[in-house]
């Protein structure tokens, strides 16, 4: 985000390691039965699958109730945990790559750096969480969750199928919890997010392309906001100085070749690598409306 966020520090998941007992291949993901915790870092979940009547011929190949039962549980594990795909098809990766509805209720549970109903700009109508995959820097395929302005939730999943296919490095997608409204601290944990509040000097929510559920920052530490004004430069996070000249390409910095730039631009989205003064290399964002301040009428779905 790369705005002037005030944000949150702690509870940060951790990748979880998941093992599927239904599925004879490598370890993966599980449903929320039979937890153990194995580590203070890791935790290993496994699942008792159901007996089947469905045999195959190659006792090594999936079944469909495999397929099914593993999918099922990649749609339930929390985001960030690390999941194993052998088996599914390039459709059925793309079908976990969905947005849904929500609830206040669900939006309470988060902080209100994340949102809050004590504004009038937008409503958990108008959101949607979209769960996807995503490849980390741990060369691992992992869950992961963005909240979104419904408008551009297709577009979202979309994008990300695609980065996954290409298995496009990213380190985190969650929703962040427990920042205390450190927005640097979220960045400096390289946290890829949307949806995000913040308020002004008199405490009253502001309306911007991540209230509004319009942008997403990707990469954030890597890839910084550099700020250039009255000639002196500011770097937001300060710890992302390493990484603020973008003539010395470093992994996880996006130029104009860069595929997720690409990527996002092809759904229309705007860079934020390319405006003046105030580089947001991060920060991509569709259908804000600069000069009046508010979501672009003209916005509609996938578009």
């Amino acid at each position: 985000m790369a705005r002037h966020f005030p944000h949150r520090k702690a509870a940060f998941i951790l990748p979880l390691v998941f093992c599927l007992a239904a599925c004879s291949h490598s370890p993966a993901e599980s449903s929320k039965d039979s937890v153990s915790q194995s580590s203070p870092s890791v935790m290993t979940i496994s699942c008792q699958a159901e007996a089947s009547s469905e045999q195959s011929a190659d006792p090594e190949k999936p079944t469909s109730v495999d397929v099914q039962q593993k999918m099922d549980t990649i749609r339930q594990i929390p985001a960030e945990s690390v999941i194993d795909t052998t088996g599914l098809s390039d459709q059925q990766v793309r079908s976990l790559f969905e947005s849904r509805a929500v609830t206040a209720e669900m939006l309470a549970g988060y902080d209100d750096s994340t949102f809050s109903l004590d504004q009038n700009f937008i409503t958990p109508e108008q959101i949607r969480l979209v769960r996807l995959l995503y490849f980390g820097f741990d060369n691992q395929s992992h869950t992961g969750e963005l909240l979104v302005n419904e408008k551009i939730s297709q577009d979202v999943e979309e994008v990300f199928y695609e980065l996954y296919r290409n298995a496009y490095p990213i380190e985190h997608i969650s929703i962040p919890v427990g920042y205390n409204q450190d927005d640097n601290a979220i960045m400096t944990d390289n946290i890829t997010r949307a949806l995000a509040f913040t308020t002004d000097e008199n405490g009253q929510y502001q309306e911007h392309e991540h209230s509004l559920g319009l942008a997403i920052d990707l990469n954030q530490l890597y890839n910084p906001q550099v700020i250039v004004e009255d000639g002196q430069t500011t770097i937001l996070p300060p710890t992302a100085a390493p990484y603020a000249d973008r003539t010395n390409l470093q992994p996880h910095m996006m130029d104009e070749n860069d595929l997720a730039v690409q990527l996002f631009e092809q759904h229309g989205f705007t860079w934020g690598g390319i405006w003046q003064g105030r580089n947001d290399y991060q920060h991509f964002e569709k259908g804000f409306d600069h000069e009046t301040g508010h979501i672009d009428p003209n916005l509609h779905y996938g578009s």
